[in-house]
């Protein structure tokens, strides 16, 4: 069965009375996903800007149309999330020197630097990360006592990451199908995603004021080896990867992200941006 890649705007209001441990009792979760929100709109641009790159190299109408899709989902995030910076800033946190330097030193080096067969990999490899991330933050509903604007803002990326995560991959084997080339994007990629939310986190906790308080290990603790068994979960993700056999649809988790679209546009936080493609047919 086809499914269809409508890119939605994210709508919902973002005021000021968001709060800064917006998730409570989990300042080092809210740290990492507010580096995630700095980092997603030059993340975004990197993976359009290659995708981009590669449709002239795919023949398959459908996957042609899929990675339009995919790549009009992505500018939706970057622009959702580059609103919420107005409020980090207005907290009084200092991040775009940080969000600036990254860009510089990772997406422009490796633009100038590297093969479009390898920056495809990596954006596939990163596209499976996000995947997966969002797997386990839907399905465990970490973010269930978060403010309701941020969980709606993370957990609707989160199901368009669901939604589309079968693309990039698909992109990777129709123009670079190596297993070789897939594994040299894991092994440059995931190690790098997570020095660089690492840094992030630490910055803002530091700026929080949380980096020395117990109860921020504490939460951070539960969450990666705990209840939500992050750790783990995230070394056996990236294993899966590592599989020759590997395929994002092995892991059917769509009814997460259709619960997740549902339930925000029914509040009307979520609003068309444009017209649906149909997205490729996951393989039988």
């Amino acid at each position: 069965m086809n499914a269809e890649l409508a890119a939605r705007r994210f709508s919902a209001p973002l005021p000021d009375d968001i709060p800064r441990i917006w998730l409570p009792g989990m300042a080092a979760v809210v740290a990492y996903l507010n580096t995630y929100t700095v980092l997603v709109p030059a993340n975004e641009a990197f993976y359009i800007r290659t995708i981009n790159a590669c449709l002239p190299r795919v023949a398959d109408p459908a996957l042609r149309a899929a990675a339009q899709g995919f790549i009009h989902q992505e500018a939706e995030h970057g622009v959702a999330h580059k609103r919420y910076w107005r409020n980090l800033e207005a907290q009084g946190y200092r991040f775009r020197g940080f969000e600036r330097a990254v860009d510089k030193l990772t997406f422009r080096v490796m633009e100038k630097i590297a093969p479009l067969s390898l920056r495809l990999s990596m954006v596939a490899c990163v596209e499976h990360i996000n995947a997966f991330l969002a797997h386990e933050f839907l399905s465990q509903r970490v973010l269930a006592d978060a403010d309701p604007q941020m969980r709606a803002l993370m957990e609707w990326h989160f199901a368009e990451e669901i939604e589309h995560k079968q693309v990039s991959f698909d992109v990777l084997r129709a123009v670079a199908p190596s297993y070789a080339m897939r594994l040299l994007g894991l092994a440059a990629t995931a190690p790098l995603f997570y020095l660089v939310l690492g840094i992030g986190t630490l910055r803002f906790l530091a700026q929080d004021g949380q980096l020395l308080r117990g109860a921020t290990w504490r939460g951070l603790w539960r969450h990666l080896f705990g209840g939500h068994r992050m750790a783990a979960r995230t070394l056996k993700h990236l294993w899966d990867y590592a599989r020759p056999g590997f395929d994002p649809a092995s892991l059917d988790d769509a009814a997460l992200a259709r619960e997740v679209i549902e339930r925000y546009a029914g509040r009307d936080w979520l609003a068309p941006a444009g017209r649906g493609v149909p997205a490729r047919p996951r393989p039988a």
